[in-house]
């Protein structure tokens, strides 16, 4: 009987602490949260993962979270792909409070400011930068 009670206890408690760390779901869906707040349509996050090496073992944590936004910005049905990148801690939670644009048809993209850009700029955006979109 004590090992029955020892046994559901312990697993009460881990039952307890795995619901109470949140993760890389509830960060997920923060930064879904922010995009459809922006006005972002059909948002679907990835985590983007970094694998690292120490002392022969592997270790792979969330270093962001991205969103891949396929936008058309005029009447030709060119559309381009941008993605939208919201930095992560180590623990997977969103780092600070801001997503920027971090490539357009998986170019990399730097220097084109404004933080949580919502639809409407990245369009602008695009067009300021001559993407046939």
């Amino acid at each position: 009987m004590r090992g029955r009670t020892f046994a559901l206890g312990a697993l009460l408690v881990a039952l307890v602490t795995t619901g109470a760390c949140g993760g890389s779901g509830d960060a997920e869906r923060k930064y879904v949260d922010k995009l459809t707040g922006a006005g972002f349509e059909s948002v679907s996050v990835l985590p983007e993962v970094k694998t690292s090496h120490r002392k022969n073992r592997e270790r792979r944590s969330t270093v962001a979270y991205t969103f891949d936004w396929r936008v058309n910005t005029d009447a030709d049905p060119a559309t381009c792909t941008v993605t939208l990148r919201h930095p992560a801690h180590s623990t997977s939670s969103l780092r600070g409070d801001h997503w920027n644009i971090e490539e357009v048809n998986d170019e990399d993209i730097q220097g084109w400011g404004g933080e949580s850009p919502d639809p409407d700029t990245v369009r602008r955006l695009l067009r300021k930068h001559d993407y046939d979109c």
